[in-house]
């Protein structure tokens, strides 16, 4: 702020002591020498740049030799005419002028050359930017263009060189350090390595501030900060304010707007396909989910693409899952297409038929063998039990479920289900019970009663364990030691992460051969289960093989998932004391898969007569008392054995085989009660 000379007079009057507020004003009022004068305060500075050439369009102008020919001579004389010549020796009152004379302007006389103070008045003069010295000033880099000044964030130049990455900026830019009071060091950007601090040279200048600028603040005020990291970005005006928005989506991701950014959808483009949820579509749409539309329209199309539906010939057509193209059949079809089944079914179909036709409830004596899950908790919360078995097709009008404790004779204590329901195959039910409606600490039986169409009274002989408190079990980190028959080759055979786990056979660990004794990989889990805890624990376990062509009437090979001691320690063995065992077997043109529920029996296989089999595998421990309970499809096994309290892993091993073998599984779920 300026004071006038007057009041600025008045502090330093006779007698008077200028206070020292007074005293920096006085001195406030005064330009610095090392303060810049802004153009805008030197009178008429900006109207008389405007009124003077350009010095590139000047200097182009002096290399046109045809500037101004048709009125002004050339040097050398070529555009005048002979007459010309004499007319220019007379009024120079010269004889013949030598070629190298220089003229300048004298009215009406044109020269040529520019005298100096034309030139003053048409380029800067070098006394104008730099000082005694001959350098130039610090205030005429930046109206020169020989430089930039970058404001950083760093507090010391050291700092700087480090994040010299984030910055722009080329040589003899300065780069304006602050100290903690938001004051600036000037350093000069000489070239070369941006992380070498010699290459930064100090200006000397310190303590500048962006208030010692006049109008410096009021114009960084209009600017925008460029983003600090590399991306794409939209500038967002939100209430007068700008920001900048990152709009940086995974590649091939379809952009959606959400109101206030650029967001990536679940839309993936993938060689002109879009995968809705998934990055490999393998059609120009492919979904992962459901599709909702009011109608499909669909053209001619009679190519055979296994599960895909097209219309052909005004028929609607499916393709099956190996390529069978079959008709897909219509109410209005009745009269000519369905009373032509009859014909077409055996023996045992038409009776299958006549039960369905009974309202699809069996007539036949039904029986269940498996319930799941045999543990649930002791809370109001409705609890979905499956029951698997025979003839389960039941008719809800004439049937009623109860539970039962197991050591309750029937009719005592019975507690009646929320609900249930029966699939068309008997095969399975489901009955649903509040939680708390039966007692913490018991066993229950579910006893089924139905009188029609036949009187029926069923008890199963499987229980479900009602408890207080489960604690579910964090698989995820959960970590496995493997070994294999050839050293380092643990990483090739086996795919272990936390609660997945897969092995797969390599001739590289050991040669294919027809060995199915001798056990080529091992794999142990840390502990899951804890010593003298109840518990229950669900997987799914997949098992394929390529059956071999010399093996025949023979099991090929043996795979075992379990159950281990926590001190038993790893080896090429199956060490477990609980386990499903899977194998392969072929027989003339038969070939299957199979799996044992804990010990090669007879009554402990199921042999689905498939190159795939998945299973579901529940082990419960109460006591020292395990259940194990073996689903494949339809089929169930249970198996009880009395075995040790310990604290237990999983286990995983596999012998060797004459072509190639691969278990896979996971973990669905594991709690303690």
């Amino acid at each position: 702020m300026k004071i006038p000379l007057n009041q600025i007079f008045s502090y330093f009057e006779t007698g008077d002591f200028p206070t020292q507020d007074q005293f920096q004003a006085a001195w406030s009022s005064f330009w610095h020498k090392d303060d810049s004068i802004p153009a805008d305060k030197v009178t008429n500075l900006t109207n008389t740049l405007q009124n003077k050439v350009d010095k590139s369009v000047y200097e182009l102008h002096l290399s046109d030799p045809e500037a101004h020919a048709a009125t002004l001579a050339k040097k050398n004389a070529a555009n005048l005419s002979d007459a010309d010549k004499e007319a220019w020796k007379t009024a120079l009152k010269v004889g013949q002028l030598p070629d190298n004379i220089a003229t300048v302007d004298s009215d009406p006389l044109v020269g040529n050359v520019y005298t100096k103070t034309q030139s003053k008045d048409l380029f800067m003069m070098i006394d104008d930017y730099v000082n005694n010295d001959g350098k130039i000033t610090a205030d005429k880099l930046e109206s020169l263009a020989l430089t930039r000044i970058f404001k950083v964030n760093e507090y010391s130049i050291q700092d700087f060189v480090n994040n010299s990455h984030l910055y722009q900026y080329e040589e003899s830019d300065l780069i304006a350090i602050p100290s903690a009071d938001w004051k600036y060091t000037l350093y000069f950007y000489i070239g070369g390595d941006k992380t070498n601090t010699e290459n930064y040279l100090p200006t000397g200048l310190s303590n500048v501030t962006i208030g010692m600028v006049e109008g410096l603040q009021a114009a960084l005020n209009t600017k925008m900060d460029r983003p600090t990291a590399s991306g794409n970005y939209i500038a967002s005006n939100q209430g007068g304010t700008v920001t900048w928005k990152a709009v940086n989506p995974a590649s091939n991701y379809l952009l959606y707007w959400n109101g206030t950014d650029f967001k990536e959808s679940g839309v993936f483009h993938n060689a002109g396909k879009l995968g809705i949820g998934l990055t490999n579509p393998a059609e120009q749409l492919h979904l992962t989910g459901k599709v909702r539309s009011t109608g499909y329209i669909l053209e001619e199309n009679n190519e055979t693409v296994n599960n895909q539906i097209t219309c052909f010939n005004r028929n609607l057509l499916f393709t099956n899952s190996v390529g069978i193209k079959k008709t897909i059949l219509a109410n209005e079809d009745l009269p000519s297409e369905f009373l032509k089944l009859p014909a077409k079914f055996t023996k045992a179909q038409k009776e299958q038929f006549g039960i369905d036709w009974n309202n699809q409830y069996s007539n036949g004596n039904l029986n269940v063998y498996g319930v799941t899950p045999p543990v649930i908790k002791n809370d109001h919360i409705v609890r979905y039990f499956v029951l698997q078995g025979l003839n389960l097709n039941v008719n809800p009008a004439f049937t009623s479920i109860k539970f039962i404790p197991a050591g309750n004779a029937i009719g005592t204590g019975e507690i009646e289900c929320l609900g249930f329901q029966t699939f068309a195959n008997g095969l399975s039910m489901i009955v649903s019970v509040y939680g708390d409606a039966l007692q913490s600490g018991n066993k229950y039986n579910l006893v089924i009663r139905t009188t029609n169409p036949t009187i029926q009274v069923h008890r199963t002989t499987s229980s479900i364990n009602v408890v207080d408190t489960i604690n579910n079990i964090d698989i995820s980190g959960l970590k496995w030691e493997t070994k294999s028959y050839t050293p380092e080759q643990e990483g090739n055979i086996f795919n272990v992460n936390g609660g997945l786990f897969k092995y797969t056979s390599s001739p590289n660990n050991k040669a294919y051969v027809y060995e199915p004794n001798v056990i080529v990989a091992s794999a142990k889990s840390d502990v899951v289960f804890e010593a003298n805890t109840n518990f229950y624990l669900e997987m799914n376990m997949a098992l394929s093989t390529v059956i071999p062509s010399t093996v025949s009437d023979a099991y090929d090979f043996y795979g075992y998932l379990g159950l281990i001691q926590k001190g038993i320690p790893l080896t090429l063995a199956d060490n477990s004391f609980l386990r499903v065992i899977g194998s392969s077997f072929r027989s003339g043109g038969y070939e299957s898969v199979l799996v044992w529920n804990n010990i090669s029996s007879l009554t402990t296989k199921i042999e689905p007569g498939a190159v795939v089999i998945n299973a579901n595998i529940i082990i419960m421990r109460q006591g020292n008392v395990y259940t194990q309970f073996v689903t494949v499809g339809s089929t169930s096994l249970i198996q009880s054995i009395t075995s040790t309290t310990e604290a237990v892993s999983l286990s995983l091993t596999a012998s060797n085989s004459s072509k190639q073998k691969t278990i896979s599984g996971s973990v669905v779920q594991a709690f303690t009660f």
